[in-house]
C-alpha cells in the first residue's frame, strides 16, 4: 500500500481475510487523485466483484425503492430560486390586481351613472334634497330622478342641473350660475333660481302645467325643441301659469290664484274648474283609494274645491255629493259614487 494513503479503519475492516484484502485496495484507490486511479484501477468492477463475494446482490423487483443501488457521491441538493419564482409571480399578480381595479373602476362609473330616483305612492308625500341644496316637494304618486351630484361622470362638474319628473312637485330652486332645468314626457322648465310648481301626468294626455310662485321661469314644448324651434314662453311675475299639451306650443301665460297649486303641499286639496272624473283620479292620488263613478260623466259638471290644509277624504266626496246630487257608499275596494 502506498505511504501516502491512511491505512484502512478498524472498525470498516471485514474478518475475512479475502474480503479484507479487496477492502484495502478499494480503500486506496479511492484516496488517489482520478488521473492515477484511471489506468490502474477500475472502481466499479471493483465494487461489483466485492458484492459478489459478500451476496449484496438481491433479486430485482418492480419496487423502485427496494432496489439496491450503488453508492454514489452525495451531493446536496441545488437550493430553490425563490427569486426567480417570485419574478415569475410578479407579473401574474400585477395583471391580477389591475383586473382588480379595473373592474372596480367600471363598477363604480355604472354605479355613479345610474339615475337616483324617488317615486312616492298614492296618498303618500315627501321632500327630497337635491345635491346642490334645491329641495323638491312630491306629491302622491310621482317620480323624480336626476344624476348624482348633478354629474355625468365621477368628479367632474356639469355645466347644468337637470331632473325629470312624473307627478306632481313643488320646486325651490338654490341660485346658481348653472341653469336648473326639469324635463316632463312633452316638456321643459329652465331656471335660475326661483319656487315653481309642475304637474307632468302621463294620464293628462300628456300635459304639463307650470305655475310660477317666485322668480323666473323659460317653459319649452319638449317637441319643438326636438326639432330645433324656438315654441316657449316666459313666466315672470307670480301666479303666471302655462301649459304644454301633447306636442303643441305653450299655452299663452295667464295669472291664477297660487292657492289651487299650493294645498296639496299643506295636506289640502283643491281643484279649479275641473270634471268629477278628474276630480276623482285626483283623490286617488291624494288618498290612495279607489273611486268609482257610476254615473256617466255627460250627467256630471265641473265644479271648483278648495281645502287648504289638512283634507279628509270622506268630507270631500260629502261636499262632492251635495253638489252633483249623488251618494256615495263605501266597498270592499274603496269608495262607489251613485245616483240617489
Amino acid at each position: 500500500m502506498d505511504n501516502d494513503v491512511p491505512p484502512l479503519p478498524d472498525d470498516l475492516r471485514p474478518p475475512d481475510d479475502t474480503a479484507a484484502r479487496d477492502y484495502e485496495r478499494l480503500w486506496a484507490a479511492l484516496h488517489r487523485t482520478d488521473d492515477a486511479q484511471a489506468p490502474s484501477y477500475d472502481v466499479d468492477d471493483a465494487w461489483d466483484q466485492l458484492s459478489g463475494r459478500l451476496d449484496l446482490d438481491v433479486e430485482e423487483t418492480n419496487d423502485a425503492e427496494e432496489a439496491p443501488a450503488r453508492p454514489t457521491n452525495d451531493r446536496p441538493a441545488h437550493p430553490s430560486d425563490r427569486s426567480a419564482a417570485t419574478r415569475v409571480q410578479w407579473p401574474a399578480r400585477a395583471l391580477a390586481m389591475a383586473v382588480l381595479v379595473v373592474c372596480a373602476v367600471g363598477l363604480g362609473a355604472w354605479w355613479w351613472s345610474q339615475p337616483v330616483s324617488v317615486t312616492t305612492a298614492a296618498g303618500e308625500r315627501a321632500t327630497v334634497t337635491l345635491p346642490d341644496g334645491s329641495t323638491v316637494a312630491l306629491n302622491g304618486a310621482t317620480t323624480l330622478s336626476y344624476t348624482r351630484g348633478f354629474r355625468a361622470v365621477p368628479l367632474i362638474g356639469s355645466t347644468r342641473r337637470r331632473v325629470r319628473l312624473d307627478g306632481e312637485a313643488f320646486f325651490s330652486v338654490a341660485e346658481s350660475d348653472r341653469p336648473f332645468r326639469v324635463a316632463t314626457p312633452n316638456a321643459e322648465v329652465e331656471v335660475l333660481g326661483t319656487s315653481f310648481n309642475v304637474r307632468a301626468r302621463a294620464d293628462d294626455g300628456p300635459t304639463t302645467t307650470v305655475a310660477l310662485e317666485s322668480g323666473r321661469v323659460r317653459f319649452i314644448s319638449q317637441s319643438a325643441s326636438n326639432r330645433g324651434e324656438k315654441r316657449s314662453v316666459v313666466l315672470s311675475e307670480a301666479g303666471q301659469t302655462s301649459r304644454v299639451v301633447e306636442n303643441s306650443a305653450p299655452s299663452p301665460p295667464e295669472t291664477i290664484q297660487l292657492k289651487y297649486v299650493q294645498a296639496w303641499r299643506a295636506g289640502g286639496f283643491a281643484v279649479a274648474d275641473a270634471s268629477l272624473p278628474t276630480v276623482l283620479r285626483e283623490l286617488e292620488r291624494r288618498f290612495g283609494v279607489r273611486l268609482q263613478l257610476d254615473v256617466p260623466p255627460a250627467e256630471t259638471e265641473s265644479m271648483t274645491l278648495h281645502y287648504a290644509e289638512d283634507a279628509q277624504l270622506e268630507n270631500v266626496l260629502r261636499d262632492i255629493c251635495v253638489i252633483q246630487g249623488l251618494t256615495y257608499r263605501e266597498t270592499s275596494r274603496g269608495y262607489e259614487l251613485i245616483r240617489d
